[in-house]
């Protein structure tokens, strides 16, 4: 992750205005009908090693959304509305922002979202991997144009480090939602707000006796005394309000009693008070909130857009608590490992 935002990051020094930052052009064989993804910021802080990165997904011709002009200075942040844009008869790239914060050292990043931002994972990767195959400089590369079912399109292999070795090296760019949640205080928060654990299961039908169960459904005409499968699924809600530890060797059990399970329909998760629905740990993932100053220059930034300067000041006290969880598995993996 870190050689591949330093070359982007050094290729970026050398673009002028936005619509420069497009990885392609429309006579980049195959790429004539692909969305298009600018890169508006991307920001490295020196002591940490971590990214702030902006992209901008082009769309529409202005209906509600902002739109940069296509001839702006990178460190031009002014958006246009399509009011504004048609008075100064502008060129704009109307589009929508994507915020994403990169932490190389623990090979993590995380999307930042408001209220008009985006997050995209796919269009991350793609990104990301059109600019190794076009731009990078980590590798030599050979890029071919080759002739495929709809038309012509750009193919890229690389060079091995090794020149007699003539093996084709390939790019591929992949990530995965982080979904363990261990850090102490987001399970004392969590487990305060607990009102019940739901449990599902599939259970062996005849192995039950039927009064046992379907007494508690009497008077329901769906539920039917009659075994007609082997297995019937259940769902049980229980009162709970577990401690932060009781709750922290839940999620620790959870992976080895049902993640990952052949049956879809076995699952444990809870619900919380006042929060409607089930939060399956299955989709449990680490989130939490970053708070943006929204006064700039003495007004409100009333367009809900952010730099990466000011993303990097919010996130300044809180980058220590929001890597916690990841402190915990690296030490876990140590202690492991040896």
């Amino acid at each position: 992750m870190s050689d591949m935002l330093e070359s982007l990051h050094e290729w970026f020094q050398d673009r002028v205005s936005l619509e420069d930052t497009l990885l392609w052009d429309d006579e980049t064989p195959g790429y004539s009908h692909r969305k298009k993804v600018y890169l508006k910021a991307l920001e490295c802080d020196p002591e940490t090693g971590d990214y702030m990165m902006v992209l901008w997904r082009a769309i529409g011709q202005g209906n509600g959304v902002y739109g940069i002009r296509a001839d702006s200075k990178l460190d031009d942040n002014r958006l246009y509305n399509a009011d504004d844009a048609a008075e100064d008869d502008a060129k704009v790239i109307w589009g929508e922002a994507a915020y994403y914060w990169f932490v190389p050292s623990k090979n993590v990043f995380a999307s930042i979202r408001f209220h008009n931002s985006i997050a995209d994972t796919s269009m991350l990767n793609n990104f990301f991997r059109d600019f190794m195959w076009l731009h990078s400089n980590i590798k030599t590369k050979v890029r071919e144009v080759k002739e495929g079912k709809q038309g012509n399109y750009t193919s890229v292999y690389f060079k091995s480090d090794d020149d007699n070795n003539n093996e084709k090296l390939w790019f591929r760019c992949e990530t995965k939602q982080y979904t363990k949640l261990t850090t102490q205080a987001d399970l004392g928060k969590i487990a305060k707000d607990i009102t019940h654990f739901v449990k599902r299961e599939v259970i062996a039908a005849r192995d039950v006796q039927v009064n046992d169960w379907t007494r508690f459904f009497k008077g329901l005409p769906f539920v039917s005394g009659e075994v007609t499968k082997q297995t019937r699924k259940i769902e049980v809600n229980i009162d709970a309000k577990p401690t932060e530890e009781e709750l922290r060797k839940i999620f620790d059990s959870y992976n080895d009693e049902y993640d990952g399970g052949l049956d879809d329909w076995r699952n444990l998760g809870f619900r919380k008070e006042g929060v409607g629905g089930i939060c399956w740990l299955n989709q449990f993932v680490v989130k939490n909130v970053l708070v943006v100053n929204d006064m700039v220059g003495g007004g409100v930034d009333d367009t809900g857009h952010y730099t990466t300067k000011r993303l990097f000041n919010a996130l300044e006290l809180k980058r220590d608590n929001l890597l916690a969880a990841f402190e915990q598995e690296d030490v876990q993996k140590e202690e492991v490992n040896g």
